[in-house]
């Protein structure tokens, strides 16, 4: 018994190691978003009146839309402003622009570039923990969903109710958390804001949870938030459940 709990405890610290050594060496330069967006995008609007290389810039409310490189069918919602992600404070603001809200009304951008009408209920917005994450300026994923998290999701859906709740079904062999908001309006229920009252409840921090939004067939948005959990290889990620490809489109049209 003392043999499997010492190899459990090698285990757990050859994880975390490893995690660790992921969140320092293996992410790049972290810093790449933000000096597009604040080198690039936004002097070039103020200059010339063109976001390029951004799709778009809203220089009043201070985001930016840009398409990731990993596509085709993938765009970034990025502030203007320095905010390093999900565990910022400046996300609990009244003054701070509700960025889930902007990034549901660029959904525009990936349907034009798929070229066929698109379903509210295909598409998604997501954004990764702080330990999940790849770039230390926030970003909020816009694409599709999966098609197997769609059908998960759908068949879930009448369980999902206005408090927070456990997932009945993981998604991407991950646990996730889940809620219905009472409006439609993301500049409302601000999802950062409802999952923060949830975080606070737990002792816990904002900084441990990936967030996404997705709709219901009716048009109910939900959140979805899964929390670090080094043990279960889960980082956090909630990207894991787009699909960049939009096969669900494909499939039902």
């Amino acid at each position: 018994m003392k043999y499997k709990k010492l190899l459990w405890a090698i285990a757990i610290v050859i994880i975390s190691l490893l995690f660790v050594l992921w969140f320092i060496l293996g992410r790049g330069n972290s810093n790449a978003l933000w000096e597009i967006v604040s080198q690039k995008c936004v002097p070039n609007q103020q200059s010339n009146g063109n976001p390029a290389p951004c799709l778009n810039v809203d220089l009043k409310d201070g985001y930016a839309l840009l398409k990731d490189l990993r596509g085709p069918y993938h765009d970034l919602l990025i502030p203007s402003t320095k905010i390093t992600g999900i565990e910022s404070p400046v996300l609990l603001q009244n003054n701070t622009p509700s960025f889930f809200a902007a990034a549901w009304n660029y959904r525009g951008y990936i349907v034009k570039e798929i070229g066929k009408p698109v379903k509210n209920e295909y598409l998604s917005l997501s954004i990764n923990s702080q330990y999940g994450r790849s770039q230390n300026q926030l970003h909020i994923h816009i694409s599709c969903l999966r098609p197997e998290v769609y059908h998960t999701l759908h068949e879930q859906s009448t369980a999902i109710s206005t408090h927070w709740q456990p997932l009945g079904v993981e998604l991407q062999g991950h646990k996730y958390l889940a809620i219905k908001l009472s409006t439609t309006d993301l500049t409302q229920s601000d999802p950062f804001k409802t999952l923060y009252q949830y975080v606070h409840r737990q002792d816990d921090s904002m900084g441990n949870y990936g967030l996404a939004v997705v709709f219901t067939s009716s048009g109910d948005p939900i959140l979805l938030a899964n929390r670090l959990d080094i043990l279960d290889a889960n980082r956090g990620s909630a990207e894991e459940i787009q699909d960049i490809t939009c096969a669900l489109v494909k499939e039902n049209n």
